[in-house]
């Protein structure tokens, strides 16, 4: 990965999913940063867009460096964000409710 490569994304479930996904939050982050080794990961529940019925996977495009300047990221690949979010879909719930 180069420095200035996207490390950090935030994941926001829909609407249909989200007070369950926020209940288990926990496992669902530490589930995705098996998933992706390198990168870390946040749950919210807005979004900057309307999701509609999909998980919403957004790159943290900035990052401040040693002197205090803001830098922008690379664009991640478009593959990445689609594997997030089939990752996030292959999540089970149910069985994270129950351990």
């Amino acid at each position: 990965m180069d420095s200035k490569d996207v490390t950090e994304f935030i994941v926001v479930p829909p609407e249909v999913k989200r007070s369950e996904v926020w209940a288990v939050r926990e496992r669902f982050l530490d589930y995705l940063r098996q998933q992706f080794a390198g990168y870390s990961f946040r749950v919210a529940c807005i979004a900057p867009v309307d999701i509609g019925e999909s998980f919403g996977v957004y790159p943290v495009m900035n990052f401040i460096g040693p002197d205090n300047q803001s830098f922008m990221c690379n664009e991640p690949p478009r593959w990445l964000l689609g594997e997030i979010r089939e990752a996030c879909y292959e999540f089970d719930l149910r069985k994270s409710f129950a351990a």
